[in-house]
């Protein structure tokens, strides 16, 4: 039939034989490690001396012990761990265990311990997790997985002005001009004028009872900052009447010194994609998500309470402004909604509702702006120079 038509071709692609192990350090939740991980936060937090946190060195001095603290015993108790596409919460030492046996003797009994040993591994994790919803969260629906990851196309790049992101550096600069567009743009202190500035209102000190009725509604499934320190473990040090006394003095002293501890600023941020998107190739497909301090997640807690109550309680907040405030839900804003067209119908009118969403608004916000507005409102000076340093780095 004569020779082939076809001219066969050869490629050598260069792979690197050594893949990288995506580890990191663990406590696995109910074990005998994280009880010797809080028994030692118990013990190392009221230890800490705060006598006089009169300047910002003081401050820092306490808040670099507590990160000390927390950085030693989380090291001394965490263990390393392999992360891959098999890894399963319900795993634990036993199994991995009798897996290193049989893959040693290779018998038909080691393989029947094994199987047993997953089963009963998993048995203790998924009770314990049926327990836990049905007992403390009321959250059924958390047993099923109602919303799955969107699987992104492995050919689809984000691309930012119209240019593909294949290096981080330019990946950091979609992200970051895309969520911090407003940085550094003029605005006019003017508009605010016509507004009356308010008295100067003193700023009372916290309590204990403030700062564990705040914690009492902290979830214990939230992740952690950071620190590595979950909510449970801080209710847990917080059993103690010195740690509590030694949080409530460092939050006083930061809103009367004016100073945020920069270990407190330290933050972990994760990008995950929007669900529902019909592409993930654009950066604003995604959410960030920032994982904080959680000591000084508390204290802003604490604050963020404060100022909620005196915005009600002086007017300072809008009728109309529903979301984000306390006493004010979602049945609240559909209430006002439904008085609005039945008043619209008792007159013989049609209502027609405008919905519109600023986009970017809290990392849009002036830190300027902020102030003044603060100002303004009457709230204390020691408020507003905690916020300029909390605004800071």
């Amino acid at each position: 039939m004569g020779p082939t038509d076809h001219i066969p071709l050869t490629t050598t692609v260069v792979l690197n034989l050594v893949i990288e192990a995506v580890t990191r350090r663990s406590i696995t939740r109910g074990s005998d490690a994280e009880k010797a991980f809080m028994d030692e936060l118990k013990k190392g937090v009221p230890a800490i001396a705060a006598r006089t946190l009169n300047t910002a060195a003081n401050i820092d001095r306490v808040a670099q012990a507590l990160a000390d603290m927390f950085s030693s015993a989380w090291d001394k108790h965490s263990h390393e761990v392999c992360i891959t596409k098999h890894s399963q919460p319900w795993w634990d030492d036993e199994c991995t265990k009798c897996l290193s046996q049989y893959k040693l003797e290779k018998s038909h009994e080691n393989w029947l311990i094994f199987r047993r040993a997953v089963k009963a591994a998993k048995h203790k994790f998924f009770d314990l997790r049926i327990d836990e919803i049905a007992g403390s969260n009321k959250r059924p629906w958390d047993l099923m997985e109602w919303v799955k990851q969107h699987k992104l196309p492995a050919c689809e790049a984000i691309q930012y002005n119209k240019q593909p992101c294949h290096q981080m550096s330019k990946l950091w600069d979609a992200l970051h001009n895309t969520y911090n567009s407003a940085s550094g743009r003029e605005v006019y202190l003017s508009v605010l004028d016509p507004l009356p500035t308010l008295q100067e209102r003193d700023w009372p000190l916290f309590s204990a009872l403030k700062l564990t009725d705040t914690l009492s509604s902290c979830s214990s499934r939230s992740s952690p900052g950071p620190d590595h320190i979950m909510w449970v473990h801080l209710k847990a040090v917080l059993e103690n009447e010195k740690s509590v006394q030694l949080l409530v003095t460092l939050a006083d002293a930061c809103i009367r010194v004016g100073h945020r501890p920069k270990q407190f600023k330290d933050s972990v941020s994760v990008i995950i994609p929007t669900p529902g998107k019909p592409t993930y190739s654009t950066p604003k497909s995604f959410r960030p998500i920032v994982l904080l301090n959680t000591v000084g997640k508390l204290i802003e807690k604490m604050i963020s309470n404060r100022l909620q109550f005196d915005m009600i309680k002086y007017d300072l907040v809008h009728p109309n402004q529903i979301g984000g405030v306390q006493q004010r839900s979602t049945e609240d804003a559909g209430l006002f909604l439904t008085h609005l067209v039945r008043t619209g119908w008792a007159k013989g009118k049609k209502t027609s509702v405008l919905a519109f969403d600023i986009t970017q608004f809290f990392p849009s916000l002036n830190h300027a702006m902020l102030l003044a507005i603060l100002r303004k409102q009457g709230f204390s000076s020691f408020v507003g120079r905690f916020f300029a340093s909390y605004l800071v780095d």
